[in-house]
Formats: structure tokens, sequence, C-alpha cells
């Protein structure tokens, strides 16, 4: 009786392992309806394409579980209505713009306060809630901080995602106040970056939405976001100029969305 070689026996359980686990990925990818993708290829066919910011309230992660408030309402909105969706996550703001442009993507989502020149280059959803503009910067150990008013802002350096809109409203505040801010793109980090920069004291003050500064205010307690920049602002999904059938359609599942059980779990769980 011929005796089998050790080694060999080995690697033909080791291939056997393998085809069973990729068969068992391939039956779970078709038999998902939501997607987590890093590549550059665009999903075809009734899949939305939706790049959504990296953020507490856009898309994190914690222990390999991916969460977020617009992640968790798009998925279930698109599972509600039978859509499947391609998710990709961002952080610079102008190079998803471009992509949803070009008809890379089909909804851009994140802390996205709207004003004329994104209402003039895409169409924009029913607002998917309300924030505001806030300075973010450090107290000193008795509370106390450099700037307490808008006034304060003159001659001072303030840093914000690179062609956010956040530069926009800091450009009509200058004008309004009578003299000059020295506004900085920051071409490498977002919002939720500038934010911990500014918490770790590696950068004096930034711009940002107040809702995703008190959530980071929760771990440095010494950071401040008192300091208004701007009124009330309606916070929406982009999409592409061409797609009205689409801005519509979102528009009627925002409605339902909201009062409704979904956006109170989502509220109790982010905000």
């Amino acid at each position: 009786m011929k005796k089998l070689n050790p080694k060999r026996s080995s690697l033909s359980l080791y291939f056997t392992l393998l085809l069973a686990v990729i068969v068992v990925m391939v039956l779970l990818r078709n038999c998902t309806k939501t997607t987590w993708h890093v590549n550059d290829n665009r999903a075809w066919g009734d899949t939305l394409n939706v790049a959504i910011e990296i953020s507490p309230l856009g898309l994190s992660t914690s222990n390999d579980t991916l969460s977020g408030y617009y992640y968790d309402l798009i998925r279930t909105l698109s599972r509600e209505h039978n859509r499947p969706i391609k998710i990709e996550a961002f952080t610079h703001l102008e190079s998803a713009l471009d992509r949803l442009e070009s008809g890379r993507y089909d909804i851009v989502a994140g802390d996205i306060p709207t004003n004329t020149y994104l209402r003039d280059r895409f169409l924009t959803t029913k607002p998917i809630h309300i924030d505001k503009q806030v300075l973010v910067q450090l107290s000193d150990t008795a509370g106390n901080i450099r700037i307490n008013s808008q006034f304060d802002l003159i001659n001072d350096t303030i840093y914000v995602p690179r062609n956010s809109p956040f530069k926009t409203r800091l450009e009509h505040l200058a004008r309004e106040l009578g003299g000059p801010i020295n506004i900085v793109d920051s071409h490498e980090y977002g919002a939720e970056q500038l934010i911990l920069l500014v918490a770790l004291g590696q950068l004096d003050n930034a711009v940002v939405n107040k809702r995703l500064a008190e959530i980071i205010k929760k771990d440095y307690p010494r950071l401040d976001c008192s300091v208004e920049i701007s009124f009330n602002q309606f916070q929406s999904w982009l999409v592409n100029r061409k797609d009205s059938v689409l801005c519509d359609t979102l528009n009627s599942w925002i409605t339902s969305f909201h009062g409704s059980k979904l956006e109170k779990e989502l509220e109790s769980r982010y905000l």
C-alpha cells in the first residue's frame, strides 16, 4: 500500500480550504445589497454609487465595524426601498465633488452646508438636518479662550478643509467685519482631522460644523466651540445636476425619514 506524502496531503488540504473560502466570499457578495469598496470602479445597473465623508457623523470605523449617521441612514433607506448601493469614503470634499460632477459618484454625503455655489453646481436634496459653523480652539487650564467673538478673527489665521463652504462664509464674514482674515485651505486634512490637530495643540484654530466639533469635544474637554461663525444652515446631500429623478427619489426617502423611529434612533446614537 502506497504511503501518503504528509507535505502533499497538507498542501492539498490547504487548497481545498482556500477554494471553500473563495466560494463563500462569492456567495456573500452576491447575496448582499450593500457593499464597501475602496477601488476606483463605478458600479453600474441600478446600484447607487455613494461617497460619504470620513467623520463620526459620516462614516468611521471602530473595532473593524463601520458606523456613522449618514452611513447607517443611506444603508437603511436603500434597504427599505430595495436599492443596492456601493459606498466609498472621502476626506477631501472638492475631490468628491469633481467625481460627482463627472458621473463617477451618484451621491455625495457629508457635513455640507448648502450655499449658492453648491446649488449652482449640483442638485441638493431636502435637508438631512440643521447645523452651524463654529470656531474650534483650545481653552487654557482656567477655561479662558483666545478668541471670544467674531471680531477677534480680524488679522487672525483660520484653517478650513480645502475648498469647503466654510471658506466662503469666512470671506463674507471678513467683509462684514471690515478687516482681513487669513484663511488657509488645508490640502491634507478634512474637518475631523483639523479638529483633532487643534485639540492636540498643533493648530491654533479651525472652522468646522458644530455637531462634529461637539462629538469630538467629548474626548477632548479643553476643546472650545462656543464662538459661532454662521447662523443655522441646512445640511443636504448632493446629486449630479443631470439626475433630477434620483434627487426626487432621495427627497421622497428623506421626507419619510423625518419624524420616523429611525431618525430618533440615529440622533440618539450619534447626536
